[in-house]
């Protein structure tokens, strides 16, 4: 696990640095390194020949560039996945970190409890995550698969769309991606053409699917009965979890 740490206070950075080190030698089996930065602009070329770390610790007022500048980075180079966990001395920002799905964020002064309260709640989150890796022409995407709105198959590409509103191509077979999938829970076929994660579905119409993200998926008539079905089936089993 790669997690980041950027702070411009050379002294506030060290005592993070402090606390996160102790973490990672209390939890061998994680496996955590550790990398410190304190100018954000070094962070984010790392990142661009890198790629982004799982967990970022970010200051948010850091001269040339906010921490939640950064965190959009991270989110971006990440297809969502990145989390983040912000660190100031100032509420004047927590609107827009919570609108970034910030894991946390901890005014300064903090305790070392705090923050490893923090790293418990992100890595045992992470532990819920499915992550595959896509291989998309030259490129290859690490996915957490819960963070798939849905796939589409067209000409023998199919085009993965992601909760974050970005989208993957693939040269391959629906029913071959369709099997990267089998460990996760709440994914349904609609018709020959659409794999749909039902946790991002808003509506459900006599002919069509709303999702939360304003797409449309057309059901084609053999299948409306077996959709609402599968669909109520699912939330009634996610109500029997809490």
């Amino acid at each position: 696990m790669y997690l980041t740490i950027c702070d411009d206070q050379k002294s506030e950075l060290e005592a993070m640095q402090l606390i996160v080190s102790d973490y990672a030698a209390a939890h061998p089996e994680l496996g955590i390194a550790v990398q410190c930065f304190l100018n954000p602009s070094e962070l984010l070329d790392v990142v661009s020949k890198n790629g982004a770390p799982d967990i970022a610790l970010l200051d948010i007022c850091m001269p040339g560039v906010l921490g939640t500048d950064v965190a959009k980075e991270l989110k971006e180079k990440s297809d969502g996945a990145a989390d983040i966990i912000f660190l100031t001395t100032s509420t004047d920002f927590a609107v827009e970190a919570f609108a970034l799905h910030a894991e946390d964020y901890l005014l300064k002064p903090f305790s070392k409890e705090k923050l490893t309260e923090t790293l418990d709640r992100a890595i045992e989150k992470r532990k819920k995550c499915f992550f595959v890796p896509f291989s998309c022409g030259r490129e290859i995407h690490r996915v957490d698969l819960y963070h798939v709105a849905y796939l589409e198959s067209k000409n023998h590409i199919v085009e993965i769309y992601l909760k974050s509103g970005k989208k993957l191509k693939m040269r391959a077979a629906l029913a071959e991606i369709k099997q990267q999938f089998s460990g996760v829970s709440g994914f349904l076929s609609v018709g020959a053409s659409y794999f749909v994660n039902l946790r991002c579905v808003q509506s459900v119409l006599p002919a069509e699917l709303i999702l939360t993200n304003g797409h449309k998926i057309p059901v084609p008539r053999r299948f409306r009965s077996e959709v609402k079905e599968q669909y109520f089936a699912f939330y009634r089993g996610e109500a029997t979890k809490h």
